[in-house]
């Protein structure tokens, strides 16, 4: 049963042959002697096939979108009904105690997630029409749709740690001079606030799967980029100094380095 548990768990590294030759052949063989590992493989690639079948619509359809314009679209949308609602209704005050205007642009990538996450739920999920899948049915089982989800969330937090890695690394490595002008840039700013929105993301990812380890390093990085992004714009050398010494000292890189390969080798914190 154990056994099985792994193999379940690297289902998806194995379709897309992120595992080790050695892994593979153990993966192979367990395959060929339980049936049950087999079902669940044979699902996945179902899943897969009925994605296929909308792929190529719903490609065309996100390349007829202007992403770069779509957040201010949405953003002065939500801009003109909240200030509709306020001259119509009551409701105005109720919106613009939820809705203030510092916080519209959020709302509005918020929102554009959402749609996002629509539009990739029904490329995996949505069954396909008779004979679109040589007419067949599929059904995919609890664990099966649990084992996606961590590997999501898996690769949710890879991406989150090598974009950190990057971004610390060039604060860490240049002189405290440059590292002043390079934090103080808008480079910088923009990806820290980036990275500070994602770790809001994988939290509740983190919290689901009971990944302590993975998310008390990512709650030190997220507390070092608040800090970084409340003194930016009077960042002096001093506080770069101190700023540095503390992720030294703390081993934040080592750190990342060594859960990002725990997560890549797909072992559970």
């Amino acid at each position: 049963m154990t056994e099985c548990k792994k193999i379940q768990k690297d289902l998806v590294a194995f379709l897309y042959g992120e595992l080790q030759e050695d892994e593979k052949e153990l993966f192979k063989a367990h395959l060929d002697q339980c049936p049950h590992c087999r079902g669940e493989l044979e699902e996945f690639k179902k899943i897969t096939q009925a994605a296929d079948v909308f792929k190529e619509d719903i490609d065309d359809a996100m390349a007829s979108v202007d992403w770069e314009a779509l957040p201010s679209k949405v953003s002065e949308n939500i801009l003109r009904k909240d200030a509709r609602s306020r001259q119509e209704s009551w409701l105005g005050k109720v919106s613009g105690f939820l809705f203030p205007p510092r916080l519209r642009p959020v709302y509005a990538g918020l929102l554009i997630g959402a749609v996002l996450g629509a539009v990739v739920t029904l490329m995996v999920f949505r069954t396909p029409q008779p004979g679109e899948i040589n007419g067949r049915e599929y059904f995919a089982s609890q664990d099966f749709l649990e084992n996606v989800e961590l590997e999501m969330a898996r690769r949710d937090t890879l991406d989150y740690l090598e974009r950190s890695q990057y971004l610390l690394l060039d604060f860490v490595q240049s002189p405290s001079e440059r590292s002043v002008d390079f934090w103080q840039s808008e480079y910088a700013a923009e990806q820290a606030r980036g990275l500070l929105a994602k770790k809001k993301y994988i939290n509740a990812q983190l919290d689901k799967f009971q990944l302590a380890k993975a998310k008390a390093i990512c709650d030190q990085i997220e507390f070092l980029f608040f800090e970084l992004t409340q003194v930016s714009v009077h960042l002096s050398v001093e506080e770069v100094n101190k700023l540095q010494r503390m992720i030294e000292d703390r081993q934040i890189l080592l750190k990342i380095n060594l859960l990002k390969k725990e997560l890549e080798r797909h072992n559970e914190m």
